[in-house]
């Protein structure tokens, strides 16, 4: 476990946008809109303030639990489930804003 923990924080955020970019320009047209729409929404998250921008990547990046994003954070689970909720809400309305 604690192995699993240093590999997770050695990921830097920007190593994600790697796999969706060369993958995606390679295929097709349709795949370049899908890769432009992740680009999208990857900007929006950058665009969230932080304590709302890191619980979401380490929930539906790393897929961590509430309880883990709490352990690796220093926020009690009450303050992560608070930042999850409030993160989504406005990343959707960003989403809906530039989806329109």
């Amino acid at each position: 476990n604690l192995a699993n923990d240093y590999f997770r924080k050695a990921i830097p955020v920007s190593k994600l946008t790697e796999p969706v970019s060369e993958n995606h320009a390679k295929t097709g047209a349709s795949d370049h809109a899908a890769a432009q729409k992740a680009k999208a929404i990857l900007a929006v998250i950058r665009a969230l303030p932080e304590s709302y921008r890191e619980p979401l990547i380490l929930r539906l990046v790393e897929g961590m639990t509430g309880p883990e994003i709490a352990a690796r954070t220093g926020l009690t689970h009450g303050s992560v489930r608070v930042n999850l909720c409030r993160g989504m809400q406005l990343l959707r309305e960003k989403l809906g804003e530039t989806s329109s």
